[in-house]
């Protein structure tokens, strides 16, 4: 089997140009597929960090209608109006041994912000003290709310990039005021939030504003929170934390309010089962594409191996007139066969790994590197090797000494 391979090798370092050309179809094929489910296993990941935990063992409580719980609806966010969350409550969440923090906060679209002549219409967000603890940002400019501001009911806001291009296009908004529902609002702060962890959204943002939560009355005209976010001291108590929250807020709800909504938390599991049964569905599309280089690249092989055992006839004919069996012929056009399949393979692999981390790096998402996937590339790029040499190998196995050596 040594002296096979070496031979084989012998072979291909002597027709180096024709050896690339062969390998290059199982080349682009192995590393069309390892780019694939590297990038499928990146998002999964960023998938899951997102919505599962919001990249920060994150879950949001949510009040919706008890008739869409179960029913595969996954909300992230409350769209009734809530009632008051008495102050016990929170405390006994926060002391859970399983969560770390908790925000109350609110969350609407329909305050359309005003400068000049300019307007933008954002997502505006009350917040809390603990809020940035839970999910922080990316100052521009500026400065953040602080623990004073976020406590009382001073008209100030943070804007996002986005609300700035659309209000402030030309000047620095920091000190400046924008008019929210009649009222005048100071800009202490801008800020990024852009997520390049998604291959779907890319850096898509969307136009954004934070207000102290004491202030949103003057906003909105209620002050109970619409949204509880629960974070978890690891990501294996997000579900646990979420829904003993959950548990603890429905104590404070009636009867007949639990009829109509009630609080829950997103079915964790569920979530994960069906990003796996997606990506797994994608994997195969565009795998069975990639697969079809292979093809090509495998009757490359076959085409190069029936040259190979042309121009070889007299070397073939010489071993089986000094006794060469067939099986030894046929091993030794197999196992060359195999190894040009198989170096296409590691170098199909190496640039498959390549493009996934340039990918990767480019549209920020978390490079994965699936060890079974090279594993299979691997064997399968063998297996090509196999199907595909076996009828040169038996072409040059069943040649007559006395053809063979005759041949010119």
């Amino acid at each position: 089997m040594l002296e096979n391979i070496r031979i084989s090798f012998q072979s291909i370092f002597a027709h180096k140009l024709r050896s690339t050309l062969t390998m290059l179809g199982v080349i682009i094929g192995i590393a069309a597929i390892i780019a694939i489910v590297s990038m499928i296993e990146g998002q999964s990941e960023a998938l899951k960090s997102n919505l599962v935990g919001m990249g920060n063992n994150t879950i949001n409580v949510v009040y919706e209608e008890s008739s869409m719980m179960g029913e595969g609806f996954y909300n992230t966010s409350s769209y009734l109006s809530a009632p008051p969350v008495k102050d016990e409550t929170i405390e006994q969440i926060r002391s859970l041994d399983m969560v770390s923090g908790i925000s109350l906060y609110h969350e609407s679209w329909s305050a359309p912000a005003f400068h000049l002549t300019h307007f933008s219409y954002p997502q505006s967000i009350g917040v809390d003290e603990a809020y940035f603890d839970l999910f922080p940002v990316t100052l521009l400019e500026g400065r953040q709310l602080t623990e004073k501001e976020l406590l009382g009911t001073a008209q100030v806001v943070m804007i996002n990039e986005d609300v700035q291009s659309e209000l402030f296009p030309e000047t620095s908004p920091i000190g400046q005021f924008l008019e929210v529902k009649g009222m005048p609002f100071r800009v202490v702060g801008t800020f990024t939030d852009k997520s390049e962890d998604s291959l779907f959204y890319g850096d898509w943002t969307e136009p954004k504003m934070y207000f102290p939560r004491g202030v949103w009355p003057l906003i909105e005209g209620f002050d109970a929170p619409t949204q509880i976010a629960v974070q978890a001291t690891s990501s294996e108590h997000i579900q646990e934390a979420g829904m003993l929250a959950a548990d603890f807020l429905n104590n404070d709800l009636s009867a007949f309010e639990m009829e109509t909504a009630m609080y829950n938390v997103m079915d964790l599991q569920a979530i994960a089962e069906e990003i796996a049964a997606f990506n797994m569905a994608f994997a195969l599309l565009l795998g069975g594409i990639a697969s079809i280089s292979l093809l090509v690249g495998g009757i490359g092989v076959m085409n190069i191996m029936l040259v190979s055992v042309t121009e070889r006839t007299r070397e073939i004919g010489i071993k089986k007139a000094l006794g060469a069996k067939r099986h030894i012929i046929l091993m030794q056009f197999l196992t060359e066969a195999i190894v040009l399949t198989s170096i296409g393979g590691m170098l199909g692999i190496a640039g498959g790994i390549g493009i996934a981390k340039i990918i990767s790096t480019i549209i920020g998402m978390p490079f994965m590197i699936s060890i079974p996937a090279i594993i299979g590339s691997l064997v399968f790029s063998m297996l090509v090797g196999i199907v595909f040499g076996i009828l040169p190998s038996v072409k040059a196995s069943n040649l007559q000494p006395v053809d063979a050596l005759r041949y010119e």
